[in-house]
């Protein structure tokens, strides 16, 4: 497995995803894919992560809100072997438990039999993602070995997300192309796949409450939201041998929701926020004026 990791200004979740990495997967190939950081940080970090990793330094400019992050899929997509899965990751995220040979050889058996797979999940189902009674409809599909979610309106997530394993190979068979726009490649997944599979007992997932950038650009209405919400760096710790048993192991399966089995370094309020703006309309609506606002500046 090819795992690539996404980065930008943010030296401290990187130097943490990277360590997860290493020490979880130490036999995968690792990328850093970073989108052009001119924090001094994580420019360090970059530097000292290029010492063991591959590190491709990237400027791409798609005009979307998240910046060059789906142009810098798609290059990643490219340089992937025909013949590897290729796992996608953040800097925000990080792995929780080891993830073995057997688990790879799993997931390939997993799209050797399953011709309609193209998208598996490797994070932790969100708590938050729950409060509405629409979005709750998860099931397990024994035959598959998966989850799969069924919420009423076809929402992003439900066929693809931007923290995937895929088979290259598949991908490449029907001509896929990341398109900008998480939206915009659930909607051409479902065109072509079944449902985005949901492992029972996944080994990676965002760090909560993190900070976050839009635009590569932090507004006043962000600003706010990470204070109100303590935004900071709350790392995971990592899943004990017997609890990564129990969850994979659990009849009738148990839902992997990340609050229920995983913990924070900090203790933290539950469900945890992973968008500093997260019901909150006002600011959102503050972020898209002032971004448009700055926009019509430099034109």
């Amino acid at each position: 497995m090819h795992i690539f990791v996404f980065s930008f200004n943010r030296g401290r979740y990187l130097e943490n995803c990277v360590r997860s990495i290493e020490t979880c997967a130490p036999q995968c190939r690792l990328t850093i894919i970073d989108d052009g950081s001119d924090d001094p940080e994580t420019r360090e970090v970059l530097a000292a992560v290029a010492e063991r990793h591959q590190v491709i330094d990237r400027t791409a400019e798609s005009g979307h809100k998240l910046g060059g992050l789906y142009a810098n899929m798609q290059a990643a997509f490219e340089m992937a072997s025909e013949d590897t899965l290729m796992c996608f990751l953040q800097d925000d995220t990080q792995m929780v438990r080891p993830l073995s040979q057997a688990d790879i050889q799993e997931l390939k058996n997993s799209f050797d039999t399953q011709p309609d797979l193209g998208f598996i999940s490797p994070a932790f189902v969100r708590g938050i993602s729950l409060k509405k009674a629409a979005d709750r409809d998860f099931r397990f599909d024994s035959e598959r070995g998966f989850w799969f979610w069924y919420p009423r309106k076809r929402s992003t997530g439900t066929w693809f997300s931007a923290l995937l394993i895929a088979d290259v190979a598949r991908l490449r068979s029907v001509g896929w192309q990341f398109e900008v726009g998480e939206s915009v490649n659930n909607r051409r997944a479902a065109k072509i796949f079944c449902r985005m599979a949901r492992m029972r007992a996944p080994f990676a997932m965002w760090l909560p409450n993190g900070g976050a950038y839009r635009g590569k650009q932090k507004s006043l209405a962000l600003r706010f939201g990470e204070w109100v919400r303590n935004c900071g760096f709350y790392p995971l710790r990592m899943m004990s041998e017997k609890e990564v048993d129990a969850l994979r192991q659990s009849e009738p399966p148990r839902l992997p929701v990340a609050e229920e089995f995983l913990s924070a370094e900090r203790s933290l309020k539950t469900p945890w926020a992973y968008d500093p703006m997260q019901g909150a309309g006002w600011l959102k609506l503050l972020d898209r004026l002032e971004r448009k606002l700055r926009g019509a500046k430099k034109g």
